[in-house]
């Protein structure tokens, strides 16, 4: 297995797996770590006197004897047939789907109304006829409580009343593996805070937690898809350590991991659509309520195809009692992002500025917003801690240097003054007298009042300088502009009448040396 390196983070979910009783092994496949790694981590651990969770073992599933049955009739009449069945489905050229087959083969041998086409398809599974025969689907049951499948399908188009426009609509569904009983919630976004939001309100429907989630490679949730290494968005697992329970990521593009949420994706598209048929105009949260009354009243209370049960009944009696159960307080949904520690001290997050300590200036950082409180970390350790900034931005001054002086004269601030010297003298004194009062918070009107020294001459932002220094007690990079237009405005209109030299004057002519030449 490929090397990959190991975070706090990794390691305090490698000990809650164990805690909980999980083994090496299964460890190992769904974090994607070599099983020896897995074990020398625990044995750290264990050393420190980390109390571990006992267990008892995995009950073996009970052997249910095997029942006699009847013969079946309806397969003896189509016997005979089996070549003709088998090269009408598997004909490489044109193969027919089973239910055309079962068409053809009744009009062929007058079988209409002797064998039905449940019975043809029981035929064609015991038979194992098939134009793939090696790609089989071994379906896997699951106890009670211990997954739910989830998964984002495109359903639609709705007005968005906010927008006045009609928007995308996204079902996100989840399936209990168990019982087949559902939880979907159609959506506009497919953003972090909407896939963890309708994860907490997912549970807090099903009344309690599942042991694993099974999730696609979706970005909302894992933010690199790799076997090894699937990193998850921290949001997501913030969640799941909320309410104890594990994140199993699916292989990409293996739609099989989670075939049973994959199928329920076809069966809401399908019944979002007749919910826009029965009423055009139905909002969203019309739309929500109306497939949650379908999932318990309808959908719930019809036997499953495959477990044989019906899944609402199915889920309050045997597996509900058995889900984790929920934390005293909700989980609430915040916002991580990465942002850039830039030269002023600051990062930027949702349009506003706050102010970071001098010793992580061009470093990355992770940032989690909440709807009060913005926490700033650096390899997992808290930096920074700010209110949610009323205005644009947010400063801490202790977080910048204490010597003006020092601020002026080194890094990014010295580097402007260098550079506004190179253009001259007037200019380099606007920008001095810009840093001065405080370098790192003036940074940024300082660069852009520099920038626009690339796009006019330099008589023209010397003269603008000149101007700005004797007229202005606080100039900004827009009033800046604004004075070097103008300058340049009227440069242009008094060269606009240019003079002829001696050399032009040379190639003049008289208008009779044109006459005469005729």
């Amino acid at each position: 297995m490929a090397y990959k390196r190991i975070t706090i983070m990794d390691v305090s979910e490698i000990i809650r797996r164990r805690r909980d009783g999980q083994k090496t092994s299964h460890i190992a496949s769904v974090l994607g770590y070599d099983r020896k790694t897995v074990r020398k981590y625990i044995a750290k651990v264990e050393n420190h006197c980390v109390d571990r969770k006992e267990h008892s073992g995995r009950v073996p599933p009970e052997i249910l004897p095997e029942l006699p049955g009847r013969p079946a009739k309806k397969q003896e009449l189509l016997k005979p047939y089996i070549d003709e069945i088998k090269k009408l489905i598997t004909n490489t050229s044109n193969p027919l789907k089973p239910k055309t087959a079962f068409e053809v083969i009744c009009a062929r041998h007058d079988l209409s109304g002797k064998v039905s086409y449940s019975s043809f398809k029981r035929f064609v599974r015991t038979n194992r006829i098939t134009i793939f025969p090696d790609t089989s689907t071994c379906r896997i049951e699951v106890e009670p409580a211990s997954q739910v499948q989830v998964d984002y399908g495109k359903t639609g188009l709705l007005l968005d009343p906010l927008t006045g426009k009609r928007r995308t609509v996204h079902a996100f569904i989840g399936t209990l593996s168990f019982s087949r009983h559902k939880y979907v919630e159609f959506v506009f976004r497919q953003n972090q805070q909407s896939f963890v939001n309708s994860h907490v309100k997912m549970f807090h429907t099903f009344g309690g937690v599942p042991k694993t989630i099974s999730v696609d490679n979706l970005k909302s949730g894992v933010i690199t898809p790799d076997l090894y290494d699937p990193r998850l968005n921290r949001a997501y697992r913030e969640m799941a350590e909320h309410y104890n329970c594990f994140i199993d990521p699916c292989r990409v593009a293996s739609p099989k991991d989670k075939g049973k949420v994959e199928r329920d994706v076809q069966t809401i598209r399908e019944q979002f659509r007749k919910l826009v048929a029965i009423n055009p105009h139905i909002t969203l949260d019309e739309a929500n309520a109306a497939i949650k009354k379908w999932i318990i009243t309808e959908y719930g209370t019809r036997k499953h195809g495959t477990t044989n049960q019906k899944p609402y009944p199915l889920f309050t009696e045997t597996e509900q009692p058995l889900l984790i159960p929920l934390p005293i307080e909700p989980y609430e949904a915040a916002l991580w992002k990465e942002a850039t520690v830039h030269p002023d001290h600051y990062i930027q997050v949702n349009k506003k500025a706050y102010s970071i300590p001098h010793p992580y200036v061009g470093k990355k950082v992770w940032v989690k917003v909440t709807h009060n409180l913005v926490q700033v970390y650096y390899d997992d350790q808290l930096i920074k801690q700010h209110p949610v900034a009323l205005g644009f931005r947010q400063t801490d001054f202790n977080d910048f240097p204490d010597n003006v002086r020092y601020a002026l004269d080194t890094g990014m601030p010295a580097y402007l003054c260098d550079k506004a010297a190179r253009i001259g003298i007037n200019f380099e004194k606007l920008v001095r007298s810009i840093l001065t009062p405080h370098a790192f918070l003036n940074l940024r009107r300082a660069q852009g009042i520099i920038s626009l020294a690339n796009n006019y001459p330099t008589e023209i932002i010397e003269q603008a300088a000149e101007t700005a220094l004797a007229n202005f007690r606080s100039i900004t990079p827009k009033i800046f502009k604004a004075l070097v237009e103008n300058l340049y405005q009227r440069h242009i209109e008094n060269n606009s009448q240019l003079s002829l030299s001696d050399e032009t004057c040379s190639f003049v002519r008289d208008m009779e040396y044109f006459l005469h030449n005729q």
